[in-house]
């Protein structure tokens, strides 16, 4: 008998009838994951390519050839190495970059996205002669293009909104 209540009490103190209160679970997210390694043409740039970077910075990066102008354009442009396009750079800074495929917004508009797509994920963009622009903040807008594709997005830039290289 002795051993059935010492049994007993080694079973009364090793359970403890009230649950241990637990603390909740947290996750803390500190930087944001990309879906695929599509480049990203966010609101300063493509790459290490960033709108007000000199001439020496943009060559510091190994992201742009060389020059690659044309008449169409107000400014002297680079080649950009990272996707098909290119940056143009007036009074000593990077004021323009134009992307011409593999590459998406943060928001994840791609090259090839339809116009309704567009209109889906940027409901604020508006038309001008020779496209869509959206505004990003007082001194950045992204440019929407569908040239000779109808419904297709062809191009997508980043320019300073007091100035551009296309003419």
């Amino acid at each position: 008998m002795k051993r059935v209540v010492i049994a007993a009490l080694f079973l009364l103190t090793a359970c403890d009838p009230t649950p241990r209160p637990t603390a909740p679970t947290t996750i803390t997210v500190s930087e944001t994951v990309e879906v695929d390694d599509t480049p990203v043409l966010d609101s300063r740039g493509v790459g290490a390519v960033r709108l007000g970077m000199t001439l020496e910075q943009l060559r510091a990066t190994g992201e742009i050839g060389e020059e690659a102008g044309g008449p169409e354009f107000s400014c002297p442009v680079y080649a950009l190495k990272v996707v098909r396009g290119w940056i143009g750079v007036e009074g000593g800074v990077a004021v323009e970059i134009r992307v011409e495929a593999s590459v998406r917004t943060p928001e994840n508009l791609r090259i090839g996205d339809s116009r309704a797509r567009m209109h889906e994920v940027y409901p604020d963009v508006e038309q001008y002669p020779h496209g869509f622009i959206r505004a990003l903040d007082g001194e950045t807008q992204y440019k929407f293009f569908f040239e000779n594709a109808g419904d297709t997005l062809t191009g997508m830039g980043l320019t300073r909104v007091d100035r551009a290289c296309l003419t």
